[in-house]
């Protein structure tokens, strides 16, 4: 697999990002962590194409995480079951998946945010 094809789980619920792993490992590399500092220096150290990011993490999201993923050039989509918080973390629109999301839908998400990207190389 292609270092195309990573993308960045930040969750801090095991039962989440097991389910987020399930759906999506066979055909993408995943990796995961469950605190934003970590996700900060693995954008730092390495290439991922999306980052799934959870709006209520323990601690909260580091203000340097969503400009380190800009800077790094991976895409973000953010998880939560409260719209307004993801509204907070950003004044960019980004592609959510609200909480609690089917399988397909997740899918779907990842695969349209990922799409434009393909095709631009």
């Amino acid at each position: 697999m292609s270092e195309q094809n990573r993308i960045l789980v930040v969750e801090d619920d095991p039962l989440v990002s097991e389910v987020i792993t399930a759906a999506l490992d066979d055909t993408y590399r995943i990796t995961v962590v469950d605190n934003a500092s970590a996700a900060v220096d693995l954008l730092q150290d390495r290439e991922f194409r999306l980052m799934l990011l959870d709006c209520t993490l323990p601690g909260g999201v580091d203000i340097n995480l969503i400009p380190e993923a800009d800077k790094a050039g991976t895409a973000v989509v953010l998880m939560s079951g409260d719209p307004g918080r993801m509204a907070k973390l950003t004044e960019q629109p980004l592609p959510f998946v609200l909480k609690p999301f089917s399988l397909s839908g997740l899918i779907d998400t990842v695969e349209a945010v990922l799409a434009p990207r393909n095709r631009t190389g």
